[in-house]
């Protein structure tokens, strides 16, 4: 069991990642959940740079198009999130390897059941945990008035 918050998603948000990584299989496939805290509020899907099954590396200009959005709104990286087509959604050792943003919430979405399998992790050096996912309901927030 862990003691690290959950990633607060709403469920379009994580249906949009999702549909995401389906698209782009067999390649892997990466972008970033934006909002505040732990709580998600956007999606930036990224290209993969690499166009590789076995790894991903988000385009450049990507990443600076979403952090640009990102800023002007207030926001920030919340989570990355990257698929594994043939593999399950638990890090890799190049995941380890290549964690380059520390302790930020990785999700890893698995292809290889339908429907994916989703997970989200805090990455160490050599060990990970678990962060447990929240979706929120899909629901529409009115002014007050309805009809």
């Amino acid at each position: 069991m862990t003691n690290l918050p959950a990633l607060t998603i709403p469920e379009p948000v994580f249906r949009a990642m999702v549909d995401h990584c389906l698209r782009e299989s067999p390649l892997e496939c990466c972008g970033v959940l934006g909002g505040s805290g732990r709580v998600v509020d956007s999606l930036h899907a990224f290209r993969n740079h690499l166009a590789s099954e076995t790894l991903y590396e988000a385009d450049p200009q990507d990443v600076i198009v979403a952090v640009r959005e990102l800023r002007e709104r207030g926001a920030e990286f919340v989570a990355l999130y990257h698929s594994h087509p043939r593999w399950p959604a638990i890090p890799s050792k190049t995941d380890l390897r290549r964690n380059y943003y520390g302790d930020l919430p990785r999700i890893i979405v698995s292809l290889q059941s339908d429907p994916p399998v989703t997970r989200a992790w805090r990455l160490d050096a050599e060990t990970y945990e678990e962060i447990p996912i929240e979706l929120k309901p899909d629901t529409v927030e009115s002014g007050g008035g309805t009809g």
